[in-house]
């Protein structure tokens, strides 16, 4: 058996490019770090209004309506924080852990998902002050904790 290394072309073009000044690299990661908040904040808007506006149907389409916000709110995981709003982070992830227990009780509660949907609209707005944003999230998980009382929140993970 013959052994082949291929030529590390990464560590090839590491090595020969200029040695960057840090001010600089800074300047260029603060540059993509905004254009790409911008395309994440345009993201962000587009998942919000994907959420459906109540459930509706038999109990199979309203599981089926629960499991789309699920997704939604999956989506939003990372993003948010991205587009400068880590707040809505905090919101989309108690949103997927309400979804998910509701689920698996194979219930379809819509006014635990209404809540955190439309605390999520008002994170996105730029006006609310920081200490509202905090008292938005104690309230949210106040509720999660009803709901999906063994899930881990992302506060207390990070904590």
């Amino acid at each position: 058996m013959k052994i082949t290394y291929t030529k590390n072309r990464l560590r090839d073009a590491l090595d020969s490019a200029p040695p960057m000044m840090a001010a600089t690299a800074v300047k260029q990661a603060e540059a993509l770090l905004g254009e790409m908040q911008q395309e994440c904040v345009a993201r962000l808007d587009v998942l919000l209004a994907a959420f459906p506006a109540g459930l509706s149907g038999d109990d199979d389409a309203r599981r089926v309506q629960v499991r789309e916000v699920y997704e939604t709110s999956r989506r939003m995981i990372g993003v948010a924080t991205v587009a400068g709003i880590p707040e809505m982070d905090i919101a989309a992830q108690s949103l997927c852990e309400v979804a998910d227990a509701l689920l698996v009780r194979q219930k379809s509660d819509w006014e635990p998902l209404r809540v955190h949907i439309s605390t999520m609209h008002l994170l996105r707005r730029s006006d609310i002050p920081e200490a509202a944003k905090g008292q938005l999230l104690v309230a949210l998980e106040s509720l999660r904790a009803k709901i999906a009382p063994a899930a881990p929140t992302l506060q207390t993970a990070t904590a």
